[in-house]
């Protein structure tokens, strides 16, 4: 028997090779790849002529059979295992994609698109180690598996709601509010919550507020109010008073401690890692799951798409391997060696549902280091930032709890009373391990007694003003659209969208941030986002249409994961799939955007024809629709700003622009236009090189 194995991308492939090669099964295979998606549904006119045309009167859009075409960018690729197909005789495929439904969706648009009729068996892992691809191997999964052909059909049906609700209401939108709007399940739920976020800041006023501060030499305390526990006063008159009633000294009313003992978080879902990376070192989620891809690709970690933040029993039970792996460090040494000295607590963290739970699991585990060492591995800082923060966190749930004495004490001076806090760390347990993050210490406060009289050595007031709520980051974001449910009022919907951990998922939310940008209805300042007012207008246009609202995606969610877990089939999906995607079409249709028109920002003038050039969504392009002039604004991967567009049209040279090269290698170079072509500009080596 003979079978072809197809893996999602061509690391993997080199991988399962490897490990092939050392084997003796009973069939032989032979070995290609994706390079991810290499198909998608077809555009509209490519199912109907007239369905080029923007017309209102021609919506909905709904294809009779759904079909696919091959992607440009991965043309050759197709061709390559569509000609290989051809040329063999093959008994079955082995479908070695990403083990979730984004890679059945991979594989199966590709199996439908190329006409194959043969069997398929899932090869089924996790990790990429050569353990896990070994048994993967030698338990490939029968493709009428039932948990795989229900996780095949969510993922079709999927991608069809997705394209169904996108080109739609996008063309409707984009109609009705005369330029280009797009909106999509997630993405526009998504703005929904940037906007109103940048309106509450935009129409915060701020008003002043005055506390009233003692200064009791070792420590400070602030006035409060007994009766309504309130320590901040509305006038300067009302803190004067106050001041003028307080005497030399304070007397010590009531003191109560309490302990807390904080036992390490769980482990790592794709969502808190890039919570966590983006407060620790201001990675963006997209960075983040890039350089975790990355990792897992050179097989250091476990796959990190995943939404779990628990590790199956049979993993944890070998989980020395990976503790073993993390001795070889010299951050980690001792550490170690302490743990695996304490088999006890390396049990009950195995024992622990917060740590360790199948029931708890999605498609995948959390993430976790592999029994990989780095060893000789070339990895950039930032590859080393991110396994760091996973390193940490496994070894943390292994150490002991953080323990700490949280102190509340009492203060009354005259008729006045006053509060001070202070916090005792009595083990730092785990948390040794994250010294180098910490901003600052933890204080406590001197020994105190009931009666104690304290000197005052200085009482003010304090001035202040309110401040307007934050504008989200990429973790508050990530952190919002994790936990949307907060949005919506309905109960049943708030568990249904808990149940489906919010809008997106781990794997998409990323991506859906970065169209925001890139569609120009949110923008990066700083490290925080901020709704544009083309973004503000579309919601505000949209208003109460229930595609603005996170409980849209909820209920489709829900309905996905029923497909999943059997309680739903797809043909009832599809049939209530339809019967929405008609009605809030039509409903769409009816709306009135009131979307300002976008204004163009003009960086120079056309080395062609001389009329103005324009930045859009993807470039800089001549205003002239005859002239061909075009400068991307992503070139191998380098940003090309509007400022760098200019000075390129002025003959200059850009600032250094890091790219990364074909062959993966990155480096800094600058950007000049000669004979309208642009050309690399390398920084001159220095004399010792």
């Amino acid at each position: 028997m003979k079978a072809l194995l197809i893996a999602e991308k061509p690391s993997l492939m080199r991988d399962i090779q490897k490990v092939y090669k050392k084997m003796q099964l009973p069939y032989e295979i032979d070995f290609t790849s994706f390079v991810g998606h290499v198909v998608e549904l077809k555009e509209p006119h490519e199912y109907k002529a007239e369905w080029k045309k923007w017309d209102l009167n021609l919506l909905p859009m709904i294809p009779e059979r759904y079909e696919f075409r091959v992607k440009k960018s991965a043309y050759k690729v197709y061709k390559e295992i569509e000609q290989v197909l051809k040329t063999n005789r093959y008994d079955f495929i082995i479908n070695a994609c990403d083990a979730g439904m984004e890679g059945e969706n991979i594989f199966y648009s590709f199996y439908k698109r190329v006409g194959c009729k043969l069997p398929v068996k899932r090869f089924w892992t996790s990790q990429t180690t050569d353990n896990a691809i070994f048994k993967a191997l030698l338990n490939l999964i029968d493709e009428q598996d039932l948990l795989i052909r229900n996780l095949r059909n969510a993922a079709m049906y999927r991608t069809i709601f997705d394209w169904l609700i996108g080109l739609n209401l996008t063309r409707a939108a984009t109609v009705k509010g005369g330029r280009i709007i797009k909106i999509g399940r997630v993405m526009t739920p998504t703005l929904a919550i940037v906007v109103k976020r940048e309106l509450e800041v935009l129409q915060f006023k701020p008003e002043p507020y005055f506390q009233i501060e003692l200064d009791l030499g070792q420590f400070k305390a602030l006035w409060f109010s007994p009766k309504t526990n309130e320590n901040k006063l509305k006038t300067m008159e009302e803190a004067q008073s106050i001041l003028s009633r307080i005497g030399n000294t304070a007397t010590v009313q009531d003191i109560k401690t309490e302990r807390k003992t904080m036992s390490a978080p769980p482990l790592h879902s794709l969502l808190e890692l890039q919570k966590e990376a983006n407060k620790f070192f201001g990675f963006t989620s997209s960075e983040t799951l890039k350089i975790a891809q990355s990792l897992y690709e050179k097989k250091l970690i476990t796959y990190p798409r995943t939404e779990s933040k628990h590790l199956p029993t049979s993993f944890a039970q070998n989980i020395k391997m990976q503790l073993q792996t993390l001795a070889s460090l010299n951050e980690y040494g001792s550490i170690v060696q302490e743990v695996l000295n304490r088999p006890d607590a390396i049990q009950r963290t195995i024992r622990s549902k917060k740590y360790v739970d199948d029931k708890k699991l999605t498609d995948h585990h959390a993430i976790t280091v592999t029994e990989v060492a780095i060893g000789k591995k070339k990895l950039s800082l930032q590859e080393l930032k991110i396994y760091h923060l996973i390193a940490r966190r496994l070894l943390a749930i292994f150490m002991p709890a953080y323990v700490i004495d949280k102190t509340a004490v009492l203060l009354k001076s005259n008729e006045e009373f006053f509060k001070a806090n202070g916090n005792m760390v009595i083990d730092k347990g785990y948390t040794i391990l994250y010294d180098a993050f910490k901003k600052k210490q933890e204080l406590p406060l001197p020994p105190l007694q009931l009666s104690m009289q304290l000197p005052i050595k200085d009482a003010k007031i304090l001035s202040k003003v309110t401040e307007p709520p934050a504008r989200y980051t990429d973790s508050t974001l990530l952190d919002a659209m994790f936990h949307a449910g907060r949005f919506i009022e309905d109960k049943e919907l708030q568990k249904i969208l808990k149940d489906a951990e919010g809008i997106g998922t781990s794997a998409t939310r990323a991506e859906i941030i970065e169209k925001l940008i890139s569609i120009g209805m949110i923008a990066r300042e700083g490290k925080s986002f901020k709704a544009t007012q083309f973004g503000i207008d579309v919601i505000q246009s949209i208003g109460e249409h229930d595609i603005v609202s996170p409980e849209l995606t909820a209920i489709w969610s829900k309905k996905l994961k029923d497909i999943v877990d059997g309680q739903l089939s797809s043909g009832q999906f599809y049939k209530e799939m339809l019967a929405y995607v008609k009605q809030t079409t039509d409903g769409f249709v009816s709306l009135n955007l009131n979307v300002a028109e976008k204004q163009m920002v003009v960086v120079g003038k056309c080395l062609q024809c001389g009329q103005a050039v324009v930045e859009g969504f993807k470039g800089y392009s001549c205003s002239n629709k005859a002239c061909k002039f075009f400068i991307s604004k992503t070139i191998m991967k380098g940003k090309i700003t509007p400022t760098d567009a200019k000075k390129l049209l002025n003959g200059k040279e850009t600032r250094e622009i890091r790219f990364t090269w074909k062959s993966g290698k990155k480096g800094k170079a600058k950007l000049k236009l000669v004979n309208e072509k642009l050309e690399f500009v390398f920084p001159a080596p220095t004399k010792d090189k």
